[in-house]
């Protein structure tokens, strides 16, 4: 549809619309996973973009702007004994 259009669009064009992008689990697993609440508000204090839980949870995701950053944010999290892995795009 019209919104997976748009998200296709920023994406290719380097944005993140981030105002397209929401999980409907997060209001009723949040409150309960407290874990998940933490590492979530940690990504976003270690500099991410966007961060947000990944499908019905607990996993929790975050968007950074290079590969430098997203490194730095999942060694910092392994440093605390938490799972962390970190992924970069593919540009064609």
């Amino acid at each position: 549809g019209e919104s997976l259009s748009l998200l296709l669009d920023s994406v290719n064009n380097g944005r993140l619309a981030v105002d397209r992008l929401y999980n409907i689990f997060e209001g009723a697993v949040l409150p309960t996973c407290p874990g998940a609440t933490a590492i979530k508000a940690r990504l976003l204090d270690l500099g991410a973009e966007y961060a947000m839980m990944s499908g019905s949870g607990p996993s929790v995701f975050a968007v950074f702007n290079t590969p430098d950053a997203a490194k730095a944010a999942a060694n910092a999290l392994l440093s605390d004994g938490i799972t962390a892995h970190y992924a970069e795009s593919v540009k064609k």
